[in-house]
């Protein structure tokens, strides 16, 4: 029980840093970055830029609503939320 508290401790961290505290939505925030060449990043950047901001918010709600299916239920969200993270580097 504790590193699952622990685990949901990270995963609230890191919301809050990917958000920085709240305020703006996630399309806000993606629309204001500069636009970078991916292939160029290093692996932690790229991930960062890339795939984290929506699997936090993906993971986050995941663990508030608990699906009988998680992984197909975490597809299908990462699907449907995808317009709001894409900023052109695909």
């Amino acid at each position: 029980m504790d590193s699952e508290a622990e685990s949901s401790d990270v995963v609230s961290d890191a919301v809050e840093k990917v958000s920085g505290g709240g305020g703006e939505s996630n399309g806000e925030t993606s629309a204001k970055r500069p636009r970078v060449d991916v292939s160029s990043l290093p692996t932690r950047q790229y991930l960062d830029q890339t795939v984290v901001p929506i699997l936090l918010q993906a993971v986050t709600q995941l663990n508030k609503e608990r699906p009988g299916d998680p992984i197909e239920w975490l597809a299908n969200y990462l699907l449907k939320n995808k317009p709001q993270f894409t900023n052109g580097n695909t």
